[in-house]
């Protein structure tokens, strides 16, 4: 009996700094959040845009002006850092008690939003200053790891990297 109480003692010692280092370490590591907007730099004026559909979800935009101010800023995008390299773009937009929960996605080159979900390769990107601006490299996986988002004016997707300005955002 008095073996399982110091057992038990032991236990508890070991295990309440472990827990108290656990729960400081996960209280300080917030992620970090900025709100941005992307211009492309082939297209001046137009922005990476997002709208919301006829339900009132969010959803990508065809490139359009860009609107940082108002009702609805709908060129604004809440980053949100992963690791410290990579972040999550959603639509700047808080609503019914929280930000929206829609992340920019790219999945074999098509782009899109979609549902956030933790550890979700598919909608990380990387932001790479170049001398012309940004480049928002996308995580991903398979043959698509590494490419870039690009935009043709109208659409937009993403592209192993080259030198145009479709690539770059400001």
């Amino acid at each position: 009996m008095l073996k399982n109480a110091i057992s038990k003692v032991a236990a508890v010692t070991v295990a309440a700094p472990a827990l108290a280092l656990t729960l400081a370490a996960s209280a300080t590591a917030a992620p970090t959040a900025n709100t941005v907007h992307w211009e492309n730099a082939r297209f001046p004026g137009k922005c990476l845009n997002w709208e919301n559909d006829a339900w009132g979800n969010a959803r990508l935009a065809p490139l359009g002006s860009c609107s940082t101010s108002g009702p609805v800023d709908e060129s604004q995008w809440r980053e949100v850092s992963v690791d410290g390299k990579y972040w999550t773009f959603r639509p700047s937009r808080y609503a019914q008690g929280g930000w929206t929960n829609m992340c920019l996605t790219s999945y074999n080159t098509l782009v899109y939003l979609e549902t956030c979900q933790d550890g979700n390769w598919w909608q990380q990107w990387e932001e790479i200053w170049t001398s012309s601006g940004w480049k928002l490299k996308h995580r991903g996986a398979d043959w698509v790891a590494g490419f870039y988002l690009d935009t043709d004016g109208s659409r937009m997707y993403t592209e192993p990297g080259n030198n145009g300005l479709n690539q770059v955002w400001h």
